[in-house]
């Protein structure tokens, strides 16, 4: 099963804004979301992706946290239209 992932404009102007080495380093793992976004069914292969962390956010069933380096990005899974919605992306202190 392959989701889609949806990125707003907002979150697509602040990764195109990032110096080139960090917008490959958050492009490859939100690209990898669209092949399996869950967090205990990733695998990691690519030595690159080894900060690559996934977590569900405390209160909601379909809402995950995946860090990336010291960027965290928001998103949730839409099951029935096999969508995967990209909410937020900042550093750390910025995102909760």
């Amino acid at each position: 099963m392959s989701f889609r992932v949806l990125l707003n404009k907002k979150i697509s102007s602040y990764i195109l804004s990032l110096p080139r080495p960090y917008q490959k380093r958050i492009g490859n793992p939100i690209d990898k979301l669209s092949e399996n976004p869950y967090p205990s069914k990733i695998k990691i292969v690519d030595l690159s992706l080894t900060n690559f962390d996934i977590k569900k956010c405390k209160g909601h069933q379909t809402r995950f946290r995946a860090r990336i380096g010291e960027y965290r990005l928001i998103y949730q899974i839409d099951e029935s239209s096999e969508q995967v919605l990209v909410l937020k992306l900042d550093t750390r202190g910025d995102v909760y």
